[in-house]
């Protein structure tokens, strides 16, 4: 008895590193259980320090400086990815499995060929 399998779905316009980005493209950031956590945690610091500078009459040149600060204490504190994506210094806060601001790590896995296959390039898209 043959085995029948899908075929791989790497030339569908919603496949990004075998995850499926279907249901993002439908509802853009409808399910924040998708959001990457470390720019989230970063985005929460941003807007405090913000509210602070503003406060504070703070100038640009301190602003700065204290922001990056605040970017070598979250990279402690909040003990990076929980996903281990994060790889190296250098690439803080960025990552090789973020898309936009979510994590693809957190999306469904592409099932190949499906009723939701786009082909790549289809000349009516519009995104």
């Amino acid at each position: 008895m043959a085995k029948i399998s899908k075929l791989p779905g790497h030339m569908c316009r919603f496949y990004q590193k075998g995850r499926c980005l279907y249901e993002e493209v439908l509802n853009p950031g409808y399910n924040t259980d998708w959001r990457c956590k470390v720019l989230e945690g970063l985005e929460d610091e941003y807007d405090k320090l913000i509210r602070q500078a503003e406060a504070f009459k703070l100038s640009a040149e301190v602003v700065t400086d204290l922001w990056n600060r605040r970017i070598a204490e979250h990279r402690v504190s909040s003990g990076g990815c929980q996903k281990d994506a994060l790889k190296g210094e250098d690439t803080y806060p960025l990552c090789s499995n973020g898309h936009d601001d979510i994590c693809l790590l957190e999306l469904p896995e592409c099932e190949g060929v499906c009723k939701k296959f786009k082909p790549l390039n289809n000349s009516s898209d519009t995104e």
